[in-house]
């Protein structure tokens, strides 16, 4: 590490010390890329590009220079959506899904694989936590120049994405014209919390002439305040039972969980940049990030369990044609009724360096940066429990839906108290990286365009520090004694906002989550949890929860791109990445001697150490078959770590549930053969349409294996979940994209566009039950995105609409004996049924420094449903609410 440090170093320090030798240097200046200036502010015939017209032609031209298989999104593009978030301005990208996350953009895969890295301008880039990935939530759009999703790989970049690397991108102040600055300010309105909060942007930059060279400096900051509502209506897994239908063994659910929850998201973005050019060959930037996500969140639920419960003879009834129970009764069913606060905060900052010189044929790059991130949880919940004397479930109703009968939930006198819990998780990690990168450019008229080569090294860190992990179960539990801790229900509006007219439990009271946040010892103390009561609390060491993981890894690679004529023009790359890994991973423990926990119990530490490496290769090829139309070929190998939480080695036990979890030290990183195949079409700078096939072979997917009746601490029973590394899976498919202005059109339908994707997607993969394999987990077989636009005369409108089809949520496996039969397994696959979200927006240009904005998301309330294999047994059930905004755009 200390020798890439200093190599950097040196590197970055010559080229300081010599500014005077590249002044007279007799070099082109330094490359870059203009292709979205160009595009952005060409004009074609007599028509002004400016806009949503100029960041879709600029999204174009990058696609179509590029040296690889890329598709972009440009900023204006991103700045005329109600976009939240980078996931948000991606859900429109072909093949990118997108999974939704309280009513916004929340994780992404890129063609079905989930396991995606994220540079922010070209450095590697992550929220800590269990994970490696990036929380794109955490990045506000406005703060976003361009996204670049690559979808093929090349050598020189960064490895660790299976799926693809998504770029973030943000401006640079040698990059703009002059002095701009620029601010936003608007309301959001959430229709079922009936609350408005404010959101604003502040952008300033320019740059000078002077003495020592051209000096540039920026500086943008975002705020974003969102309230939210979200009603959850789930219905429990489907468990056989031979007591409800005489004679005949049926699936029912095991009973339902009603969950409404509100909060409030507050996301702030900042970046800085300095630059400095003292010669045309020779620049420095200077530059550091920063993003904080909170979530404060309260969740309200009614929990029902079925399962074992004695039902109302001739309740029963099943859907026609099936073994499926559409409507069961049952007498004193237990109902727990919870009140949550569930507060998150995410926190990332950076800062880096870069320096590129370029003399003769020579270019040089060197770059340094330090990333530090925190991700914090808080979980604390109250329940209260009872007996519904007679509880009716019904699975025919859309949603599922459920009534208590005359029992009056509302009265608190009629519940006792039940467990309070605490969690919390507290993740630290920061990233040192640095880079060298050098590029030979032969000239012209070679079939070697040029060599381009460099090394890598980070060495990152994740801690899970001082996680929390606490039960206690009061021995006063009458809550009359501790009235001041629960309140009435004030949502007797659950899910009536779909227009559904069904019943479900409306009234229950609920603990007071202010309470439970801001004064939980005053909590624990009024329900006597502490002094001579604390034998009546299980509080599971927490520092078996704790870990530590430092990897460090290098990485070289070689880069040759050429460029001939053979028949047809034809130019690409070829190259290999070599990248070294290792791991040093330490947990905790309990120890055991002879498999029996030592007692009193002592908790030690264990550290693992692991390394491996990988070599990358890779190539691109692209046949100019005409000046318009391109045939892009490209084959590569990439591979993705597994995750910190994955290696850890801690045991964690929770005796009162008899489960364990364990991490895997020895997991193998995930690797993916792939071959894809492009063929573009531009035809004019407004319209382009290209079709594009893919394949993956995977080997190493990672699954938790669940182990049951193991004995831990000569104490049988506990089930154990692990993770490993299973055989190969295939990931196939197919992209079709289009998008056009109608300039050909007169007068005003001249401003009138289309923009429209399609994807495909195939995969099998091995699951966590032997033998058996599924489709990838949250890949939608078909997805797609139509978005209508109209930019004229100062008006821009588009309407986005975004589909996915059905996709796997997770796996439910069991296995039931029939009266008087044979032990029978079944498999039920968890599906989410395919749904759409519309967005939509609306501006005017008052005058060319002033617009007004109008946005609207989840204009169609989209119900997202899942069932159980069948939509028989139907699963969770979820609605968000609309969000509505209002403001206006300065910009001079």
């Amino acid at each position: 590490m200390r020798s890439l440090y200093l190599l950097s170093g040196t590197a970055i320090a010559a080229l300081i010390a010599t500014p005077a030798l590249a002044q007279q240097a007799s070099a082109p200046a330094a490359q870059t890329d203009t292709s979205a200036t160009d595009a952005s502010t060409g004009a074609e015939e007599d028509i002004v590009v400016s806009g949503v017209r100029a960041s879709l032609r600029s999204a174009a031209e990058v696609k179509r220079n590029a040296g690889t298989i890329v598709d972009s999104i440009v900023a204006e593009d991103i700045g005329k959506l109600p976009d939240n978030n980078a996931t948000e301005a991606l859900q429109r990208v072909t093949g990118v899904q997108v999974s939704r996350d309280l009513g916004e953009g929340g994780s992404i895969a890129i063609r079905g694989l989930p396991q995606v890295e994220t540079t922010l301008n070209g450095r590697e880039t992550f929220t800590a936590g269990g994970g490696r990935t990036f929380n794109l939530q955490d990045f506000p759009a406005e703060l976003i120049s361009r996204i670049d999703v690559y979808k093929a790989s090349t050598a020189d970049l960064i490895e660790g994405g299976l799926g693809g690397l998504v770029d973030l991108q943000t401006r640079r102040p040698l990059d703009l014209p002059g002095f701009t600055i620029g601010a936003s300010a608007r309301g959001t309105y959430a229709d079922s919390v009936k609350k408005a909060t404010p959101s604003g942007s502040f952008f300033v930059s320019d740059k000078w002439h002077t003495g020592i060279g051209e000096i540039g400096l920026l500086g943008s900051f975002t705020y974003q305040d969102r309230k939210y509502r979200q009603d959850i209506d789930g219905t429990g897994a489907p468990t056989p039972r031979a007591d409800l239908v005489p004679g005949q063994t049926v699936f029912a659910p095991n009973g339902l969980n009603q969950v409404l929850v509100v909060g409030e998201r507050q996301r702030i973005g900042a970046n800085v940049a300095a630059q400095w050019r003292p010669a045309p060959n020779l620049e420095f930037t200077l530059e550091g990030q920063y993003q904080r996500f909170k979530t404060t969140q309260q969740q309200y639920n009614a929990n029902v369990t079925t399962a074992g419960i004695a039902p109302v003879a001739g309740s029963t009834t099943l859907f026609p044609g099936t073994t499926d129970v559409s409507q069961a009764t049952f007498t004193n069913a237990p109902l727990t009724a919870g009140g949550t606060e569930r507060d998150t905060l995410d926190e990332n900052k950076s800062i880096a360096l870069n320096a590129k010189w370029t003399v003769g044929g020579v270019k040089v790059t060197g770059d340094v940066a330090y990333t530090k991130s925190k991700s914090d949880l808080f979980y604390t919940e109250l329940d209260l429990l009872t007996k519904v004397p007679t509880f009716t479930q019904n699975l025919g109703t859309n949603p599922p839906s459920s009534s208590s009968g005359n029992y009056n939930l509302a009265n608190l006198a009629n519940y006792t108290v039940g467990a309070v819990t605490r969690n919390e998780n507290h993740y630290v990690g920061d990233e040192i990286a640095g880079r060298l990168d050098g590029e030979y450019d032969f000239g012209g008229g070679s079939f070697l365009k040029s060599i381009q080569g460099g090394f890598r090294f980070s060495e990152r860190t994740i801690a899970q520090q001082n996680p929390l992990r606490y039960t206690g179960q009061t021995l006063a539990t009458n809550p009359a004694l501790n009235a001041g801790l629960f309140q009435a229900n004030s949502y007797g509006d659950f899910y009536t906002a779909s227009g559904a007219n069904v019943d479900f439990q409306r009234t229950f009271p609920y603990a007071i989550a202010s309470q439970l946040k801001n004064n939980f010892s005053g909590v624990l103390t009024q329900l006597g949890l502490t002094g001579a009561l604390a034998p009546s609390v299980t509080s599971v060491n927490s520092q078996l929860a704790a870990f530590n993981a430092t990897e460090k890894s290098s990485a070289g690679y070689v880069l040759a791109k050429f460029d001939f004529v053979l028949g047809v023009p034809i130019d690409g790359n070829i190259g290999v990445r070599y990248v070294q890994t290792e791991d040093i991973i330490s947990g905790n423990q309990r120890r055991t001697v002879n498999n029996v926990a030592v007692v009193p119990t002592v908790i030690e530490s264990v550290m693992v150490k692991n390394n491996y490496d990988n070599w990358l290769p890779s190539a691109n090829i692209r046949l100019h078959l005409t000046d318009k139309l391109q045939l892009r070929f490209a084959g590569s190998k990439t591979l993705t770590r597994p995750d910190f939480s994955q290696l850890s080695p801690a045991l964690t036990v929770v005796p009162g549930q008899l489960t364990a979890s364990q991490g895997n030290p020895n997991l193998q990183p995930i690797t993916s053969k792939n071959a894809d195949v492009s063929l573009e079409f531009y035809a004019s700078k407004s319209t382009s349409i290209y079709v594009a096939a893919f394949y993956k072979r995977v080997n190493g997917f990672i699954f938790t294996r669940q182990t049951p009746n193991v004995t831990i601490g000569g104490l049988p029973g506990y089930t154990l979940s692990a993770p490993l590394n299973s055989g190969e899976g295939t990931v196939k498919g197919a992209e079709i994209g289009y998008q056009q202005f109608f300039d050909f059109l007169p007068g005003a339908l001249s401003g009138f566009g289309i923009q429209a994707n399609g994807t495909y997607t195939d995969s099998n993969a091995p699951t966590s039950l032997v033998g058996f394999s599924a489709p990838l987990p949250q890949l939608s077989k078909y997805s797609y995105n139509v978005a209508g636009i109209y930019e004229k005369y100062g008006i821009t409108a588009k309407v986005a609409y975004n589909y996915r089809s059905s996709f796997l949520s997770s796996i439910l496996a069991g296995a039931f004996t029939p009266a008087g039969g044979v032990t029978q397994s079944y498999t039920f696959p968890v599906m989410t049924a395919g749904y759409g979200w519309l967005d939509a927006s609306l501006s005017y240009d008052i005058n060319k420094n002033f617009t007004v904005t109008l946005d609207g998301q989840n204009l169609l309330r989209t119900q997202i449903q899942q069932y159980y294999q069948n939509v028989t047994r139907p699963g969770q059930y979820t609605i968000d609410d609309r969000q509505f905004m209002a403001g206006v755009r300065v910009k001079f």
